[in-house]
């Protein structure tokens, strides 16, 4: 089969999890410092790990922590990122590879502003782990495929946990037996994949969600070569929807507020476009979609982020398949950008 390494790893994603789990519960894998340690955390990356960064800020901010995320180029080409400052700030770099030449040369500028590094990849002995004050190798995120998968969901569990409550850790616990009941479903996305020739792909979510839409385009561009687009949910009412039709597959995180999501989903199908709903309220939107997903013991969309990607990484999969795509080896991609 095509694309033998990209399903393999995005099917070893659940005990992956498991592993790094019991790592962080014994503190072999932990923070080097008091997060209250420092006043302002400024989280950076690129691509994926970009999309990472803007989550694990939204995750932190939503826990008291002074947190933002920009792409790792804004911090070379716009001088307000290394301002000076008199409080003591942590620039958090995530990188699967570590070699990423835009994040080592953000990092070159922020150690010189001042910034304590930390950083976070997936490969041992890299650049960026000998370049920053601080290094967390989440191995279990290594991979040898092209997409980040398993490199995304690791990071972001690891970084969850570290700067999370204790409640946070007890849900986030649940997050491998979630992840398995998730990847059961992967005959039923792939009829969906295969039931029209979809051909324009749209994710939409809210507060902690919004950076899983920009990752689940990113993964359907990569994987299927394929027009994705991402918006906070409401805002495709706005200008967007004029795209839509048959071939048209939305993806919506089901929202906090039912009455809206269910407003928006039945816009969406008066379009004539199809629709995926995914989180813990998803049940609700039956009457309206083609396919709803429930992250099993999973109450939290902020703790399921990882568990929801699961299903969004094999339609894309299964798409690209379609699409007569190899995940592999995507057309004009390359593992690690280097400048």
């Amino acid at each position: 089969m095509t694309g033998t390494t990209t399903w393999s790893e995005l099917q070893s994603q659940p005990a992956a999890w498991e592993r790094l789990i019991a790592r962080l519960k014994s503190g072999a894998l932990a923070l080097p410092f008091a997060p209250d340690t420092y006043r302002e955390f400024l989280l950076i990356g690129s691509g994926t790990s970009f999309y990472l960064a803007r989550l694990v800020a939204d995750w932190m901010c939503r826990r008291g922590f002074n947190a933002r995320a920009v792409a790792s180029c804004e911090v070379m080409l716009d001088p307000y990122e290394t301002r000076p400052s008199t409080v003591r700030r942590l620039a958090i770099g995530f990188s699967r590879s570590g070699q990423s030449s835009e994040l080592l040369l953000a990092n070159t500028l922020l150690k010189a502003a001042g910034f304590d590094l930390l950083g976070i990849g997936c490969t041992a002995g890299s650049a960026l782990m000998e370049q920053v004050h601080h290094a967390l190798l989440v191995e279990e995120g290594h991979e040898d495929g092209l997409v980040m998968l398993r490199s995304f969901t690791s990071m972001l569990i690891a970084s969850q946990w570290m700067f999370g409550t204790p409640a946070d850790r007890a849900a986030l616990s649940a997050l491998p037996d979630a992840g398995r009941a998730m990847l059961v479903l992967g005959p039923k996305l792939y009829d969906l994949a295969n039931k029209r020739p979809y051909d324009r792909f749209v994710f939409l979510g809210s507060g902690p969600q919004h950076p899983l839409t920009q990752e689940a385009g990113l993964k359907m561009q990569e994987m299927a070569l394929a027009t994705s687009e991402s918006y906070y949910s409401l805002d495709y009412r706005h200008g967007p929807k004029a795209c839509a039709n048959a071939d048209t597959m939305v993806t919506l995180f089901a929202l906090s507020d039912r009455a809206q999501g269910l407003a928006l989903a039945s816009d969406i199908r008066a379009l004539g476009a199809d629709l995926i709903v995914i989180g813990p309220d998803a049940a609700a939107y039956a009457e309206h979609a083609s396919c709803v997903i429930v992250p099993v013991g999973m109450a939290n969309p902020e703790v399921a982020g990882a568990a929801m990607m699961l299903p969004i990484q094999t339609f894309a999969f299964h798409t690209a398949l379609r699409r007569s795509q190899n995940p592999d080896a995507p057309l004009n991609l390359s593992k690690v950008v280097v400048l």
